[in-house]
Order: structure tokens, then C-alpha cells, then sequence
């Protein structure tokens, strides 16, 4: 066996158990093993030893056969012949400046029909004036996606707010200007709407469907938790009014949707919410943990335990699923586990500043939406076309390479996290949100676990 003796385990290996199951993550490789108590064991050891294996071995000497070590340690030589384990760690260098726009967020209006208790928009107006964007402003974005896209054949454009269906007529009038301009350009516009659904009738669910629009569709769960957090503008809870509406849009069938909720702190039984949309009859679902400041609503680091525990049930809900035969797309555990997300995403995470740009009522670009308002990220107007390349420089720069995240066994998984909790927690992008870390950590590794066991039933 080759020497282990300076081998960054901490940065490479992610040694765990869940429910009984003993696994490996060999992180630059990505591939997974399941252990017996014998490999475990023994790799336990050799971590602790910093890669001593004779250590290792002595250490477990008294608990099995020397046939059975040998044994373990002939298969542990095997991974790593077949470069799945101990696995040498990388230094992802990727050239970002080349990187073309392939997504904007058009934040159509700064406006809302609903007052939430914990939206990070300020009930959607971010902070501004109350806006909607005019059909020159959006067809100029649209413009502007197709100047900045390069050779990128498929842009995607998220409709977003604050309430974007307050704008539905003048979206009604924009889709046909994206068609003709897909005609001339040779390109596809994908589509994205996210709504509270209060606005939702048949004219609107018949749009969606006719134009291949993906809908996310916002409800939190349990009736007494929505109603709890997500108020009508006349103070009473929304719930009652949006489900016939979200059941109605998912009924016809669109392109693709996803019905998602938001938890705080005040509701850390959150497996509860899901089951309850589960129950529904919905089986594309996100449930999304609220950040930000400490404002009652924010999960903090005291909230862990508890938070930690939740993702735990929630992972056995899921695997009851699958085995009622019923698949659940649950958003934080598509981590697409034998393929993995491109060198662009394991490098910089969601690419924010770069390939990604919110667009504001007025034409305003930002990095994105969580950026709204922050004069020292505003980037430019999209009448000129130029976007500010110091701007782009710093998010170009917030790579793996650069930050501490660099010997996180999770890296690859989230690129480095959101660069706009790290700003908002810490006054700097490269300097990740440490309670989101840990949680999506849990995430990850609960999604390994119900990858596996799904595996295994086969």
C-alpha cells in the first residue's frame, strides 16, 4: 500500500454513520462505500494515526483474525488502485472571465400582495420603492440575456418579485417578443415562474402550460404554520385560498414545479410539514431553512440540535416513501450523486456575478436577488449593457481556492456556499454562513444515505 503519512484526511475523507450504515466519502473521487464494522473500524484507525496503517492494524488486532485485517487491507489496496479511495485532492483552477450570462432573474416587481413575516424582500419590495417592471424594460432584458449568452444555446429567465403576476399582462405581451427573438437568434428561452399562488386562475395556469413554464409554488406546509407566517395583505392566513389553486396549477401537468416552503425557527418539526404536502398529493417539494439576521424567524446556531435531528426524520420519511413505491423529488437531496455538478459549480457554487444577474424593475443588474439593494454590488443598468467588471472580478475570485472552505469535506457538494448569506452574516462573500454549512452538511450527507438505501432495495 502507498504511503499515507501525509495524506490530508480531513480535507478528502468523510468518515460517517447513519441509522446503522457505515460510510466513506472519498471526497475528489466522489465515490461511495458502504463498510462493514471490520473496514470501518480499521479506517477509523488509520485516520486517527494520520495514515500509519501498522498502528491502525495493532490497534484492532485484539477485535479480529490477522486473516480477517489482511483481508480488509487487501481491499482497501484494491480502492485505491482503482482511484476511488484516499484519493489525491485537487486544486480546481477554472478561468471564469470566460464565462458567459446563461440565467437572469427578473425581479418584475417590487410589489407584493402578501406580507410574510419572515421575507428576506421586505414583503417584496427590497428595501426600494414599490415597482413594476414595463414590457421595454423586460424585452431589453431579454436583449440583454441574448448579448451576454456567447455561444449558450439555452438561457434560462426566472420571473420572480416580490408578486410577479401582479405584471401577468404584461408577461402575457412579453412571451411572444421571447418566441420571435428564440426565431431570429437561433436560442431558448426557459422560463421559470415563482408564485404565492394568490393570483392564480385558469387564464394564468393556461399561459404556463402553453409556454413550458416551470412554476414554483409557495406554501409552507402544516395549515396553522402557513397561516402562522404567510399573511394576505388583509392580516388573515393565506392557506385556504392558494391550495385549490396549487392543486389546480400541478393538475394540468407543467413543464416542471415545485411546491416549496419555508421553515424558521418557529417551526423546527419541519418533517411534519413535509409529510402534510406529501400527503397532498404533491411529490416535487423543497422545504428551505429562513437565514439572515436574528429576527425570530432565522435559524440560528442554538436551533441545530433540533434542525439536525429533523433532517434525520425527514431522510426516513423519504426512504418510507420509496418503499410505498411513491418518489418524492425532495430539492436538497437531488444531488445527482454519479454524475455531480460541472467544475464551474464545484469551484464557485451557484455562479452569482458571473452566469447568473438579477435584473430590477428599473433595469438595475445586481449579482442576484439576495443582493437587491446593495449599493456596493450594483453592477450596472442593463440600457447601457455593461456590467461592472470589478464587481464580477470579486465573484470570479470567491473560488474554493480562495477560501476555507478548501479543506471542507462538503466542498464539492456547494461550491462554497451562497455567497449572499456569507455577505450578509459576515460583511464578506468569501467567508461562508457557518449554521447553513452545517446544515447542508446534514443535507448531504442524509442524501448519501437515502441514495444508498434505495440501492440497496433493489
Amino acid at each position: 500500500m502507498r504511503s499515507l503519512t501525509n495524506y490530508d484526511f480531513t480535507a478528502n475523507i468523510h468518515l460517517y454513520r447513519w441509522k446503522g450504515l457505515n460510510i466513506l466519502l472519498d471526497v475528489n473521487s466522489g465515490a461511495i462505500h458502504i463498510l462493514d464494522k471490520l473496514a470501518y473500524q480499521l479506517a477509523e484507525k488509520i485516520i486517527e494515526h494520520q495514515g500509519e496503517v501498522e498502528k491502525a492494524k495493532s490497534d484492532i488486532a485484539s477485535l479480529y483474525s490477522a486473516d480477517e485485517i489482511n483481508q480488509a487491507i487487501l481491499e482497501i489496496e484494491e480502492a485505491i488502485r482503482a482511484d476511488s479511495l484516499f484519493t489525491e485532492g485537487q486544486v480546481l483552477e477554472v478561468d471564469l472571465s470566460q464565462l458567459c450570462v446563461k440565467a437572469i432573474c427578473l425581479n418584475v416587481a417590487h410589489a407584493c400582495n402578501m406580507k410574510c413575516h419572515y421575507c428576506f424582500a421586505g414583503q417584496g419590495e427590497f428595501g426600494q420603492s414599490p415597482s413594476l417592471m414595463s414590457l421595454a424594460i423586460a424585452r431589453r432584458a431579454l436583449d440583454f440575456l441574448l448579448e451576454k449568452s456567447g455561444d449558450i444555446k439555452n438561457l434560462e429567465v426566472d420571473f420572480f418579485g416580490g408578486e410577479p403576476l401582479l405584471v401577468f399582462p404584461m408577461l402575457q405581451e412579453l412571451l411572444p417578443y421571447a418566441r420571435q427573438r428564440e426565431a431570429e437568434t437561433g436560442k431558448r428561452f426557459n422560463f421559470t415562474l415563482t408564485t404565492n399562488a394568490v393570483l392564480i386562475d385558469d387564464e394564468v395556469i393556461n399561459f404556463v402550460i402553453a409556454n413550458d413554464i416551470a412554476v414554483i409554488l409557495s406554501l409552507d406546509g402544516r395549515k396553522e404554520i402557513n397561516n402562522r407566517h404567510r399573511i394576505l395583505n388583509n392580516g388573515e392566513g393565506s392557506y385556504d385560498l392558494i391550495l385549490p389553486r396549487i392543486k389546480k396549477m400541478v393538475a394540468h401537468n407543467p413543464v416542471s414545479y415545485y411546491v416549496r416552503g419555508t421553515f424558521s425557527r418557529q417551526n423546527l418539526d419541519f418533517a411534519r410539514d413535509l409529510e402534510h404536502l406529501i400527503q397532498l398529493g404533491f411529490d416535487c417539494v423543497s422545504l428551505e431553512p429562513a437565514v439572515g439576521p436574528e429576527n425570530g424567524f432565522a435559524i440560528q446556531q442554538a436551533d441545530l440540535p433540533q434542525v439536525l435531528q429533523e433532517y434525520e426524520r425527514l431522510t426516513d420519511l423519504l426512504l418510507k416513501y420509496h418503499r410505498e413505491e411513491k418518489e418524492i423529488h425532495f430539492f436538497h437531496y437531488n444531488l445527482n450523486l454519479q454524475k455531480g455538478p460541472c467544475l464551474a459549480k464545484r469551484s464557485t457554487g451557484c455562479g452569482a456575478g458571473i452566469e447568473y444577474l438579477v435584473i430590477t424593475p428599473e433595469g438595475d443588474i445586481y449579482p442576484c436577488h439576495q443582493f437587491v439593494g446593495e449599493a456596493v454590488f450594483y453592477m450596472g443598468n442593463i440600457q447601457q449593457g455593461q456590467v461592472d467588471s470589478n464587481i464580477r472580478s470579486q465573484f470570479e475570485a470567491n473560488q474554493l481556492k480562495n477560501k476555507e472552505c478548501k479543506r471542507c469535506w462538503a466542498r464539492y457538494f456547494c461550491g462554497g456556499g451562497c455567497h449572499a448569506s456569507a455577505y450578509h452574516q459576515h460583511g464578506d462573500i468569501s467567508i461562508p454562513h457557518q449554521t447553513s454549512c452545517l446544515m447542508h452538511k446534514k443535507r448531504v450527507e442524509g442524501a448519501i444515505y437515502l441514495d444508498l438505501m434505495k440501492n440497496l432495495d433493489k
